[in-house]
C-alpha cells in the first residue's frame, strides 16, 4: 500500500477486508490494526515490523510511503477475489480503495491529499459516494442502456456531516403518481458500534396505510457492523405522502442537516394502479445459508506466525441452535421451528436452506458463557454471516489509554514508543470475561 501525505499526519488503523467490486463486504473476513474482533492485520514499512498485536495507533506520518500488509491466509488470497483496503487518519477521515488479487491497482497509487482508489468527478472513492447518497454513485446512472431501470433518488437526506442517533422526526416522501419503489436505505452508525443485525424498513402513508415491512440487507459501513440498511422493496405504492419507519430509531442516524434521519428512497413512476391489484405481497421462493463462527485465542510461537497464520481459531465440536421467530407462510408447514449443528473442525457450523424473509435468533454456548444473535434471511436469499467472539482480549483503563495515546509518537528511526498493547495478565491491565474460559 502506497500513500503520500503532504504532512506529519497519524494513522489510527488500517483494515483490509473482502469485498464485491463496489468495495461492499463480502465472505466475513476482516484483518485490522486495531479492533481485536478482527484478524490482526501485519503492516511492515520498508521491512520493519511495525507491532506485533492490534495496537490504537499506527503511528505518525509524512512523504511517500509504502506498507507491506499481511493478514492470515483463511483461503480467500486466490486470484481474481477483490479486497478493500480502508485507513483512518487521526482526524477520523477514512480512505478507502479497492482492489484484486494478482491485478495492479486501480488509478493513481498517490496524491497530494493521501486519498487512494478511484475517484469520480468530485474526488470522492465510489464507496464513499454510495454512503454518502451520491445518486451518481448508486447504480442508477452507471447502468448499460439494455440494463433494467433501477430508478432514480427521489428521496435522499444523505449529508457528510457527524451523525447521533435518533432522529426527531421521519423523513417524508412525496408523490404525485404511483411508483414503483425499488430501493430504500438508512444508516445506522451508532457511534461506531453499528448494530446487531439488520432490522427492517417500511412506509406509511398519511391514512395509516402501511407498505412493508421490508427486511434490509445489513452492510459494513465507516467500519461499522451492519450499519448500511438496504430494503429492495419493488411495491408499486399510489400517489401521496409516506414516512419511512425504521425498525430501529434508536440507532438510526441524524444530524442537524438531517434531523429525521438519514435515508434515500430510489424508484420510478408507473401507469398500474395498485388498489386494482391483489394486495397479497408475493413472497420470494429463494432460501439462503446462515454461517455462524466461533472464534477463540490460538496459540502461536513468534510474531511473525501472527502474520503468517493468525493466533485466532475456530472452536470445533460446539452445538449452535438456530430458532426462527417468524416463518414466512409459504414455508411455515415444512420448516421446523429449531436448527441445530455442530461447529465443524474450523470452528463454522452452516445452516443451510433458510427461507428468505425469516427471521432468527441463534444461540450457543460455551462451558458457562452463553452468548446469541438475531438475525434477518434477506429477501431474495443470500447468505449470511455471524461471529461469536470468544477471545479473550485486554483493555487500559480510560486514563491509561489516553495518557499513552498523548505520548505516542515515532522516533528518528522510525519506531514507535509510547504504545504498549494490552494483555490480560498484564499488571493494570482489565480482563475481558471471556478470559475466564481458558484454558478452553
Amino acid at each position: 500500500m502506497e500513500m503520500f501525505l503532504t504532512d506529519p499526519t497519524e494513522i489510527k488503523s488500517i483494515l483490509l477486508y473482502t469485498a464485491d467490486e463496489d468495495a461492499h463486504p463480502v465472505g466475513g473476513q476482516f484483518w485490522d490494526t486495531a479492533a481485536t474482533n478482527y484478524y490482526i492485520l501485519g503492516v511492515f514499512d520498508q521491512g520493519t515490523q511495525l507491532y506485533h498485536n492490534h495496537v490504537p495507533s499506527v503511528g505518525t506520518f509524512s512523504g511517500d510511503m509504502q506498507f507491506d500488509l499481511y493478514g492470515a491466509d483463511l483461503g480467500w488470497f486466490e486470484k481474481g477475489n477483490w479486497f478493500a483496503v480502508e485507513v483512518t487518519l487521526g482526524d477520523g477521515t477514512k480512505i478507502k480503495r479497492l482492489t484484486s488479487i494478482g491485478e495492479p491497482f486501480i488509478g493513481s497509487s498517490e496524491s497530494p491529499s493521501g486519498q487512494l482508489g478511484d475517484h469520480n468527478a468530485d474526488g470522492k472513492s465510489k464507496i464513499d459516494s454510495i454512503l454518502q447518497g451520491d445518486s451518481k454513485s448508486s447504480g442508477s446512472e452507471d447502468q448499460s442502456p439494455d440494463q433494467e431501470d433501477s430508478g432514480t433518488a427521489i428521496l435522499d437526506s444523505w449529508n457528510t456531516g457527524d451523525v447521533d442517533n435518533g432522529p426527531t422526526c421521519s423523513p417524508i416522501l412525496t408523490i404525485s403518481k404511483p411508483h414503483m419503489i425499488t430501493y430504500i436505505d438508512t444508516y445506522h452508525w451508532n457511534y461506531g458500534q453499528g448494530t446487531a443485525s439488520g432490522g427492517s424498513i417500511s412506509l406509511q402513508n398519511g391514512d395509516g396505510e402501511t407498505f412493508g415491512p421490508w427486511p434490509v440487507e445489513a452492510k459494513s459501513a465507516s467500519g461499522a457492523a451492519n450499519a448500511w440498511w438496504i430494503a429492495r422493496p419493488n411495491v408499486v405504492i399510489p400517489e401521496g405522502n409516506y414516512i419511512i419507519i425504521d425498525s430501529q430509531p434508536e440507532t438510526w442516524s441524524q444530524n442537524s442537516e438531517s434531523p429525521c434521519g438519514l435515508a434515500k428512497v430510489e424508484g420510478y413512476p408507473v401507469q398500474a394502479d395498485p388498489a386494482a391489484k391483489d394486495d397479497k405481497k408475493e413472497q420470494s421462493e429463494s432460501k439462503g445459508t446462515v454461517r455462524a463462527d466461533i472464534v477463540i485465542d490460538g496459540n502461536c510461537d513468534n510474531p511473525i506466525e501472527i502474520l503468517t497464520s493468525g493466533c485466532d481459531a475456530g472452536l470445533p465440536d460446539i452445538p449452535v441452535e438456530l430458532t426462527f421467530t417468524y416463518i414466512p407462510p409459504a414455508y411455515y408447514d415444512a420448516t421446523p421451528d429449531t436448527l441445530r449443528e455442530t461447529t465443524d473442525e474450523k470452528g463454522m457450523v452452516y445452516f443451510k436452506d433458510v427461507p428468505a424473509g425469516s427471521k432468527f435468533i441463534l444461540k450457543t454456548k460455551v462451558k458457562t458463557m452463553e452468548k446469541e444473535q438475531e438475525g434477518t434471511m434477506p429477501d431474495p436469499a443470500s447468505d449470511v454471516y455471524f461471529t461469536f467472539d470468544y477471545i479473550c482480549k485486554g483493555s487500559w483503563p480510560e486514563e491509561v489509554r489516553k495518557a499513552a495515546e498523548q505520548n505516542a509518537g515515532v522516533d528518528s528511526e522510525g519506531r514507535i514508543h509510547g504504545i504498549v498493547t494490552p494483555v490480560c495478565g498484564m499488571e493494570g491491565v482489565i480482563c475481558s470475561p471471556e478470559c475466564g474460559l481458558y484454558p478452553l
